[in-house]
């Protein structure tokens, strides 16, 4: 298993592990001490039972070699040989821990050395009969010397072992206090740990539970801010933020789709308003379709009857009528041509002049290009008819221009300029309110026109108007450019 700081599983175990290789620590460090003194005072035992043993030693050689010279007996110098191997092993055994010791040492190992040789000669006098006083005598001085430095280096060992005991005595009370104060650090310490442990571990959940009431409480209106942190409670924080942040991105969602809902609610109404509107135009401008087959007939045979009868003059009239009257019920309802709606102008026109001598003359300056753009039908006849009625109402001459051009590269404008008298500023009021309906006219005001506009193109007030009194009136129209082909 992979021990992790970043989780608060990892963080845990490590903080037990910690705990626990603190206290085997300390445990260890006591256990130290304790095993260091039993093996200074197992050394130093042994040092004083080795002293004993080479004191026993040198007894049995003073006896044995006594009873050797006396009754030469071979087994007493088998006990002497034995006793000096037996010294020669426990004085490799001693250690010293002292200078006085070290001394101590050398002199025994060299009349250890001397006894050894004495007794050769002791032992080599008596067999060949020579005088082995003095030899035995320098031996048995040699053994008390050995004693007395063997006595000397067991005093030696013995004070250098107490003080050792008394200054290790004083060492052994600061260790246990060391412990003592090493383990009431680690308590305080670890109880400063787990305090701080707890209080990063509580504080999050408490944050969270916080944040976790309002969302019950319906509010929303706060941000959870993301933390740095890749432990569980970190992770539970950030997703509990995106959380937050989802459901209130799917309640603007919630929200901006039942205003969608109004606005498309909205356009079903103006809808409804456009198509009575237009069936209201209708009925005002094509009174006369209750039969229109029959009344177009009608027109075809009184222009043929002009016709045969030479009547050139009559039989235009005939004709444009008929154009004008078929185009009013078949088109009226549907996207026509910018060059049909203005071929419809000119039919009307030639009408208008006819029937009462007036002088009204028609100019029309439209681009190629958008000969072809989609426009719906009598769009521009009630317009000019508009500028007819009441701006040539005083005169019975004027000029009226129909200018169409391509506008920036998707838009198409039209515009309708007399020389009028123009418009009295309240009239032009009331008709940029949309307010104004003329009773001299078709009917098909500037209102319904505009609503139609917007309904098929789906703009917003496309219709702008200027005029200047006594100078005349221009009305301009800006559309999308639909192409026929398209």
């Amino acid at each position: 298993m992979i021990l992790s700081f970043k989780t608060y599983k990892g963080k845990l175990i490590f903080f037990i592990l910690t705990f626990i290789l603190t206290t085997i620590a300390i445990n260890l460090l006591i256990q130290l001490n304790v095993n260091f003194l039993h093996n200074y005072f197992d050394k130093t035992y042994h040092n004083i039972e080795s002293i004993n043993t080479i004191t026993n030693n040198f007894g049995t050689i003073s006896r044995s070699i006594q009873s050797y010279v006396i009754s030469g007996d071979s087994d007493s110098i088998l006990n002497v040989y034995d006793s000096l191997n037996s010294i020669s092993y426990e004085l490799n055994q001693l250690t010293c821990q002292s200078e006085d010791e070290i001394v101590y040492k050398r002199s025994i190992t060299n009349i250890y050395k001397t006894i050894n040789d004495n007794i050769d000669m002791v032992i080599l006098y008596k067999k060949q009969g020579k005088d082995y006083t003095k030899k035995l005598s320098d031996t048995i001085e040699s053994l008390d010397y050995a004693n007395y430095f063997l006595q000397k280096f067991t005093q030696s060992k013995i004070n250098h072992s107490v003080e050792y005991y008394n200054n290790l005595k004083s060492s052994i009370r600061k260790i246990t206090n060391t412990n003592y104060v090493v383990i009431a650090l680690w308590f305080i310490l670890s109880i400063i740990i787990s305090l701080l442990f707890t209080k990063e571990l509580t504080d999050p959940i408490s944050r969270l539970a916080k944040y976790s009431n309002k969302v019950a409480k319906g509010e929303l209106n706060f941000s959870i801010p993301k933390v740095d942190s890749t432990d569980e409670l970190g992770i539970l924080n950030n997703s509990f933020s995106e959380m937050l942040e989802n459901i209130k991105d799917m309640l603007k969602k919630l929200e901006d789709k039942a205003e969608l809902e109004k606005e498309l609610a909205k356009k079903e109404i103006e809808m409804v308003k456009y198509q009575q509107a237009l069936q209201e135009a209708e009925l005002k401008s094509l009174q006369a379709q209750i039969n229109p087959h029959f009344l177009f007939n009608t027109l075809n045979t009184l222009a043929q009857m002009a016709m045969l009868e030479n009547a050139d003059k009559t039989y235009d009239m005939l004709i444009k009528t008929s154009n004008y009257l078929r185009y009013c019920v078949q088109n009226i309802n549907k996207l026509v041509t910018l060059s049909e709606e203005v071929e419809n102008v000119k039919n009307y026109i030639f009408i208008h002049n006819v029937r009462f001598r007036n002088k009204i003359n028609l100019e029309i300056d439209i681009e190629k290009e958008i000969e072809n753009a989609k426009i719906p039908s009598m769009i521009l006849q009630p317009i000019v008819e508009n500028s007819i009625v009441h701006g040539f109402a005083k005169k019975r001459e004027g000029t009226i221009k129909i200018v169409a051009k391509k506008y920036y590269t998707s838009y198409v404008k039209i515009q309708i300029i007399d020389n009028g008298s123009g418009i009295d500023p309240e009239v032009l009021a009331d008709i940029t309110k949309k307010s104004f309906v003329s009773r001299t006219s078709t009917g098909i005001g500037i209102e319904n026109i505009t609503k139609r506009l917007e309904f098929f193109f789906g703009i917003k007030e496309p219709i702008f108007i200027e005029s200047k009194k006594d100078i005349g009136t221009t009305v301009t129209i800006t559309i999308p450019y639909i192409n026929q082909l398209s």
